[in-house]
C-alpha cells in the first residue's frame, strides 16, 4: 500500500484518503473501567477488549465507530451483572438449593459442593445451567467464601462456557490454585477455562490466572504443517496442567483431523499459564515405518532439500558445502520423483498423505 501510494504521488495523481476509524470514545473507555473494576476475571476481559479495539481499529467490518454503542452496551451488562453479584448474599443452607444470583434465566445447578485448603479454609462453588438473550443456552459457576455468621457470599465466576466441570484445587511449591475446566458452544468447541490463585486469607482471594496467552506459542512447537483447530482437553493435577488435541492438517475437515494427536504439559509462573512441552504422535510419520523403502528415501530427501534450501551461503565455502549437499540429494528431481510416486501408489492414500507432507501437489 505504502509504494502504490508513492508511485502515485509521483506520476501526479490523486491520492485517495485513507479510511480513519475515529478514536474510542470517553463514554467506551468508562464503560471498560467500570466492567473491568467489577469483574474477577479482569485480566481476561482486558485481553478481549485489546482485541476488541484491535479489530476496531483496522475497521474490517466498516462499522467505525458505530459499533462502540454495541460494546458499550455489553460492557454495561457485564458490570450491571457482577454488581448483582458482589452483592448477593444466602447462608449456606440455601446454595444446594438454588441458583446464586440472578445471571442466567430459567437457572438451574446442576452441581455444587466445596474445596478445601491444607490449613482448612473453605471455598465453595456451585455449577450452573440456564439462558442469556445473547448465547441462548449456556452454562455457569460461581465461587464464594463464608461471611462470620456462615452467610455466603460471590467472590468469582464465569459465564462464557456452554458447560462446566467441578473446580480442581492444585497446590504447587506452597500456592493454592483453582482451575475450573469449561467448554464453549460451537464447531470449535473451544476452551473456557478458568484458573484463579488462591490466598484464603486475603482482602481478593482469588486473582485470575493467565492462561490464553501461551498459544502464542504453540505453534513454534508443531511440526510445519500440523495445527490446532479446536479447543483442547485440558486437565489438572498437583503436578501442574496437562492438556490432549488431535491435529490438523490443510485439506483436512473441521470434523476429522488427520495428522495425529500432540499432548501438551504446562506449568503456572507469576499468575500465567506457561506452555512447557509438547509432544506430538504424527499419524503420517507412524504411518511412514509401513511404507516402502522408495517413499521413505522420498521423504527424507525432500525433508533435506529443505533443510538446505534454507541455508544461508556466507561466505564461498559454506555456498560449495550447500551446492554439493543440493546435487547429491538430487533436489531438482523432487517434483518429478514425487509425481511419479503419486501414480504408483494411488491405491494408498496414507501414501499419498504422507508425499504430500513433503511435496504438495
Amino acid at each position: 500500500m505504502r509504494v502504490l501510494l508513492s508511485v502515485m504521488m509521483a506520476l501526479g495523481c490523486a491520492v485517495p484518503a485513507l479510511a480513519q476509524v475515529p478514536t474510542p470514545s470517553a463514554a467506551l473507555d468508562a464503560a471498560f473501567d467500570a466492567a473491568r473494576a467489577l469483574s474477577p476475571t479482569a485480566r481476561q476481559l482486558e485481553a478481549s477488549h485489546r482485541d476488541w479495539l484491535h479489530y476496531r481499529a483496522l475497521d474490517e467490518y466498516g462499522e467505525g465507530a458505530e459499533g462502540d454503542d454495541e460494546r458499550i452496551a455489553e460492557l454495561q451488562r457485564l458490570a450491571a451483572r457482577d454488581q448483582a453479584l458482589l452483592q448477593t448474599r444466602l447462608s449456606l443452607g440455601a446454595l444446594p438449593n438454588s441458583c446464586v444470583g440472578e445471571a442466567l434465566k430459567g437457572c438451574s445447578s446442576s452441581a455444587g459442593g466445596w474445596l478445601t485448603s491444607p490449613d482448612g479454609q473453605t471455598l465453595y462453588w456451585q455449577l450452573q445451567e440456564g439462558v442469556t438473550e445473547e448465547t441462548g443456552i449456556t452454562g455457569g459457576f460461581v465461587l464464594l467464601v463464608a461471611d462470620p455468621g456462615a452467610t455466603l457470599h460471590p467472590v468469582a465466576w464465569a459465564y462464557e462456557g456452554y458447560r462446566y466441570e467441578a473446580p480442581v484445587l492444585l497446590a504447587r511449591e506452597g500456592v493454592l490454585y483453582v482451575a475450573v475446566v469449561g467448554r464453549m458452544q460451537g464447531t470449535g468447541n473451544g476452551n473456557a477455562d478458568v484458573i484463579f490463585r488462591w490466598t484464603p486469607e486475603a482482602d481478593a482471594p482469588l486473582i485470575q490466572v493467565d492462561n490464553w496467552s501461551w498459544h502464542e506459542t504453540l505453534t513454534a512447537q508443531l511440526p510445519e504443517g500440523l495445527e490446532v483447530w479446536k479447543g483442547l482437553d485440558f486437565r489438572y493435577g498437583d503436578e501442574g496442567a496437562w492438556a490432549w488435541t488431535p491435529l490438523w492438517r490443510e485439506g483436512d475437515g473441521n470434523c476429522c483431523a488427520s495428522g495425529g494427536s500432540a499432548g501438551l504439559t504446562f506449568v503456572i509462573r507469576d499468575d500465567v499459564l506457561v506452555l512447557d512441552h509438547v509432544s506430538v504422535q504424527d499419524a503420517i510419520a507412524e504411518a511412514a515405518m509401513s511404507e516402502p523403502i522408495a517413499v521413505l528415501d522420498f521423504v527424507a530427501r525432500a525433508q533435506m532439500c529443505t533443510h538446505w534450501g534454507g541455508e544461508e551461503p556466507y561466505d564461498a565455502e559454506r555456498r560449495a558445502q550447500i551446492e554439493a549437499a543440493v546435487t547429491e540429494l538430487r533436489c531438482e528431481t523432487l517434483e518429478g520423483d514425487a509425481q511419479q510416486l503419486r501414480v504408483v501408489h494411488a491405491d494408498r492414500p496414507a501414501t499419498l498423505a504422507l508425499i504430500r507432507r513433503v511435496s504438495p501437489e
